[in-house]
C-alpha cells in the first residue's frame, strides 16, 4: 500500500504543475481539500471562451441623398466591442468613363471630429457625418458632386482585443442634391416665363417646388408649385400688367421625408412686354479667349435700342450675373472678378423706357448667346494650368501638367513657362520654356516633360502672344521611398522608452519601427507610419502616442504602442515619406515585427504548448495507480519528443519529463496557432524556428515524498516566437498537487523573474 500511495502522488503532483487533461485522474484518486490554495480543474477542462479578434460589424449602411449637409452611417454591433473606429474616403471626380471608382485604402482617414481626441466611437452604432454647415449649404458647393465612402472596425482597447477588419461600405453616400442648370425664359414669350431644370443627382427625389421672386438676391420668394420628380419644366403664366417685369426663379428638391435641398442657382426670366425691342444678335468676344489675363470684351450688333444690359454666367455657375443694367455702347469690356479656369458666358438685352411710366422699362428677349446655345459667346482669361504634378527620377524630374483652358488649336499655340525653387515662398528661377507643339498629345489629359534641373518647388505659368497668366499653385515631388526599415521583435525597448515603455491590456509591449532617409532626403519633411495585421491590405495611419492629431514623424524611429497588440500575433509596417506640402507617393518596403510579452504572459503562451503534449500521453491518464509507472515516449505535432519515465524509489515517487526540441504548433500571420501547415501569407521565418510558435528542449520533473509534498525541478530552454527559459526549481508540491513557489521566466533580452505557480491556470 505504501508503494501505490507514493506512486499515486507523484503523478498527480506532477499532472497538476503541467495543467494536464487527466480530470479524471484527480477526482477519482487524489483528495482536493488539501487545505491548500489549487489549480481549478474546470478551467483546465473546459476553457473559458476567450475573445482574441473582434468580428467586423456584418453590415455597414450609408445614407445616399436623405440630407443636403450631412450623411449618417451607422453599422452593426458587434460582440464584445465597447468602441469603433470610423474612417472616410472622399472620391471628388469620375474617372474617364464616368464612374465613381472605389478609393484605395490608403486614402481613408480619421473623421475630423468624431470624438474631442481621436477616431473613437463609444458605445456607438452609427454617426452623423456633418459635410456642410447651414451658410454652406449652396447650389455651387462641390461636395454635392462627391462621393464619401466609409469604413468602420471595431475595437476593445481596454481588454485588449485586436481590432476586427474593416467593413467598407459598398455603396458610397452622398449628400441631398439640389437640381442643377435652373434657367427661364427671357422675353421667348410675351405670355409666360417657362422654367426648367437639370434633375437632382440624388435618388430619393419625390418632387420639385418652385419659387419666385421680384429680387435679385431672390429674398422674399413666393411658392409657386410643386411637380413630380419626373418633371423637369414649369410654365409660369405672367399677368399682361406684369409682363416685362424681371422674376427671380429657383426649385428646390424634396425627398421623400420632407427633407428639401439647398435652393438651386436663382434664374431670372421674364415675359415680354408690348412695345419690346428686338432680340440682340451677334454678340461674340472678340478679345478674351485667352488673350488677356484680366479682361474679356465682348461686342454686339446694334438692335436699334438706345440701351442694352449685359449678363454673364459661367461654367461653374448658371446663374445670370448683371454686368451693366445700361450702356448705349455696342461693346463691354468685362474686367469684374474674372477668375482662371472658368469659361464664361455673356448675353445681352435691349431694353427701351416705357413712355407711359418713367420707372417702367420695356426689354427686350435676352440674346441667344448663352452656354447651351449652338454660337454661344464665350470667353476666358489666360490661365495656368489647373494641375500640375511633378516625380523624381534617376535622370532629374518629370512635370506633367494639363493643359490650359481653350480649345485643341488654342492649346496648341500656347507655351509654358517651368519656375523652380529651393523655397517654397522665395523667389521662383525660370527653368524653361516649353511650346505645346514640342511637347505632342496630351497623354492620359497630361503633358509631361523632362528636365534635368532639381529644385523643391514648381509651378508653371502660361503664354499666349506676348501674353502670361498667373502661377498655377505651387507643387514639389513626391520624395523618394524611406530604406532599410527594421521592426523589432521581443525586443526590451526599457532604456531608450522609459516609462513609456509599459504593456497593454494583453500585457505586451511596444514595437519599435526604425528606417533610413532615402538617398536623397533634402526634399523630406517628415515620415508617416502605417500598420495592419494582413501584409498587402487593411493598413492604417499610425499617429504619434495614438493621440490621432499628430501623424508626420521628423526623426527615423515611431514607436508604436498598439493597445491591441496580443501575444502570437505579427504585425506589418511601412513607412511614408512626405515633403514639405505634406505630400507622398512612395512607400518603404513592408516589414513585420511584435513586442514582447510579460513574464506571466510568456508563462501562459508556452503552457500551450506543455499542456498540449500531455494530452498525448497514455500511462499518466490510466486509472490504475500502479497502471501509471514506465515508460513512454510520444512525437510532437512538428517534431520533436517528449519522454515519460515514472518510478518509485525508497519512500518517493519520481516522474522524469524529458522535451527534445518538441514543438505542436505554428503560429500564423492571422494569429491562428495550430498545426495547419504554413502557406505564403504566413512568416515562415518567424523567430528563427520555421515558424514554429515554442520549440521546448529541457525536463519538467516532479519528486514527492510520504507526506504528499514535494517539490518540481528542471529546466526548459524555448526558441521559436519567443525565445528564452522556463525554472520548475521553486515549485512546491502540497498535498499531491501544484500548492506554491514558483517560476523562473527568463525571456532573451530581459531579466530574469519570478511567475507564481497559479499562472497559466487562471
Amino acid at each position: 500500500m505504501m508503494k501505490k500511495c507514493l506512486i499515486n502522488i507523484a503523478v498527480a503532483g506532477i499532472c497538476a504543475v503541467l495543467l494536464s487533461s487527466c480530470a479524471e485522474l484527480f477526482q477519482e484518486k487524489v483528495s482536493m481539500g488539501t487545505g491548500y490554495e489549487t489549480a481549478s480543474l474546470t478551467d483546465v477542462v473546459i476553457p473559458k471562451q476567450v475573445i482574441e479578434q473582434l468580428d467586423s460589424p456584418s453590415q455597414i449602411f450609408v445614407s445616399n441623398g436623405d440630407s443636403p449637409s450631412s450623411i449618417t452611417v451607422s453599422w452593426t454591433p458587434v460582440r464584445g466591442a465597447i468602441s469603433y473606429r470610423l474612417e472616410r474616403a472622399i472620391v471628388t471626380t469620375p474617372n474617364e468613363n464616368g464612374k465613381f471608382e472605389a478609393p484605395d485604402e490608403s486614402d481613408y482617414e480619421v473623421i475630423p471630429g468624431t470624438s474631442t481626441s481621436s477616431a473613437t466611437l463609444y458605445n456607438q452604432t452609427s454617426f452623423t457625418d456633418t459635410i456642410l454647415s447651414q451658410n454652406s449649404m449652396k447650389y455651387t458647393a462641390p461636395q454635392y458632386s462627391y462621393r464619401y465612402y466609409y469604413r468602420v472596425s471595431a475595437e476593445n482597447s481596454f481588454k485588449g482585443y485586436t481590432p476586427s477588419e474593416y467593413t467598407t461600405c459598398e455603396n458610397p453616400g452622398t449628400l441631398f442634391a439640389p437640381p442643377t442648370e435652373i434657367k427661364a425664359t427671357t422675353g421667348s414669350s410675351d405670355t409666360k416665363v417657362s422654367i426648367s431644370w437639370q434633375k437632382s443627382t440624388s435618388p430619393t427625389v419625390q418632387e420639385y417646388s418652385i419659387y419666385r421672386s421680384e429680387n435679385e438676391n431672390g429674398t422674399n420668394a413666393t411658392y409657386l408649385t410643386s411637380v413630380k420628380s419626373n418633371m423637369t419644366r414649369y410654365d409660369d403664366t405672367i399677368a399682361e400688367q406684369n409682363r416685362g417685369t424681371a422674376y427671380y426663379y429657383t426649385v428646390y428638391a424634396q425627398n421623400r421625408s420632407g427633407v428639401k435641398s439647398c435652393a438651386g442657382a436663382l434664374a431670372m426670366g421674364y415675359a415680354r412686354a408690348e412695345g419690346a425691342p428686338p432680340q440682340v444678335t451677334g454678340v461674340r468676344v472678340t478679345n478674351g479667349r485667352g488673350t488677356s489675363t484680366e479682361s474679356i470684351t465682348i461686342t454686339w450688333d446694334n438692335a436699334g435700342a438706345v440701351n442694352y444690359a449685359v449678363y454673364r454666367s459661367s461654367s461653374k455657375d448658371s446663374a445670370l450675373m448683371l454686368l451693366t443694367a445700361g450702356t448705349t455702347s455696342t461693346t463691354l469690356e468685362d474686367k469684374k472678378n474674372l477668375s482662371p479656369n472658368v469659361y464664361y458666358y455673356y448675353q445681352v438685352q435691349a431694353w427701351t423706357q416705357d413712355p407711359n411710366d418713367p420707372n417702367k422699362k420695356i426689354k427686350g428677349q435676352l440674346s441667344d448667346s448663352g452656354k447651351t446655345s449652338t454660337s454661344p459667346a464665350e470667353g476666358f482669361i489666360l490661365s495656368a494650368p489647373e494641375t500640375v504634378s511633378v516625380s523624381k527620377g534617376a535622370n532629374g524630374h518629370t512635370i506633367a501638367w494639363s493643359p490650359a483652358l481653350g480649345t485643341s488649336d488654342e492649346q496648341a499655340a500656347y507655351s509654358y513657362k517651368i519656375m523652380g525653387s529651393n523655397d517654397q515662398s522665395g523667389a521662383f528661377t525660370d527653368i524653361e520654356t516649353v511650346d505645346a507643339a514640342s511637347l505632342g498629345l496630351p497623354f492620359d489629359g497630361l503633358y509631361y516633360h523632362q528636365i534635368s534641373s532639381t529644385y523643391g518647388y514648381y509651378k508653371i505659368s502660361t503664354l499666349n502672344n506676348g501674353v502670361e497668366s498667373e502661377a498655377s499653385t505651387v507643387t514639389a515631388p513626391a520624395p523618394f521611398a524611406p530604406q532599410s526599415i527594421s521592426v523589432s521583435r521581443t525586443a526590451n525597448l526599457s532604456s531608450e522608452m522609459g516609462s513609456d515603455f509599459v504593456y497593454n491590456a494583453n500585457e505586451v509591449f511596444p514595437v519599435k519601427v526604425t528606417w533610413t532617409a532615402p538617398s536623397e532626403s533634402s526634399d523630406v519633411k517628415g515620415y508617416v507610419v502605417y500598420r495592419s495585421d494582413k501584409k498587402d491590405r487593411g493598413y492604417k495611419k499610425l499617429s504619434v502616442g495614438n493621440d490621432e492629431k499628430t501623424y508626420i514623424i521628423s526623426g527615423n524611429t515611431f514607436y508604436d504602442l498598439n493597445p491591441s497588440a496580443r501575444a502570437g500575433k505579427v504585425y506589418y509596417y511601412k513607412v511614408l515619406s512626405v515633403n514639405f506640402l505634406d505630400q507622398g507617393a512612395n512607400y518603404s518596403d513592408v516589414e513585420y515585427g511584435y513586442g514582447a510579452i510579460t513574464a506571466n504572459q510568456y508563462m501562459r503562451e508556452y503552457n500551450k504548448t506543455i499542456t498540449n503534449s500531455l494530452k498525448k500521453l497514455t500511462l499518466m491518464h490510466k486509472s490504475g495507480n500502479t497502471a501509471k509507472l514506465g515508460q513512454e515516449s510520444r512525437s510532437g505535432t512538428l517534431g520533436g519528443t517528449l519522454s515519460y519515465d515514472a518510478h518509485v524509489s525508497g519512500v518517493s515517487g519520481r516522474v522524469i519529463m524529458r522535451y527534445e526540441s518538441y514543438a505542436d504548433f505554428y503560429v500564423h500571420a492571422t494569429g491562428k496557432i495550430d498545426s495547419t501547415p504554413l502557406d505564403s501569407s504566413d512568416e515562415s521565418t518567424l523567430g528563427n524556428a520555421g515558424g514554429i510558435y515554442f520549440i521546448v528542449t529541457g525536463n519538467t520533473n516532479t519528486s514527492a515524498g510520504m507526506d504528499t509534498n514535494g517539490m518540481m525541478d528542471g529546466t526548459v530552454e524555448c526558441r521559436g516566437m519567443y525565445p528564452g527559459s522556463v525554472v520548475y526549481d521553486n515549485v512546491q508540491i502540497k498535498g499531491g498537487a501544484a500548492g506554491g513557489g514558483y517560476y523562473i521566466i527568463k525571456r532573451d533580452g530581459f531579466s530574469s523573474e519570478n511567475v507564481s505557480w497559479t499562472v497559466g491556470n487562471e
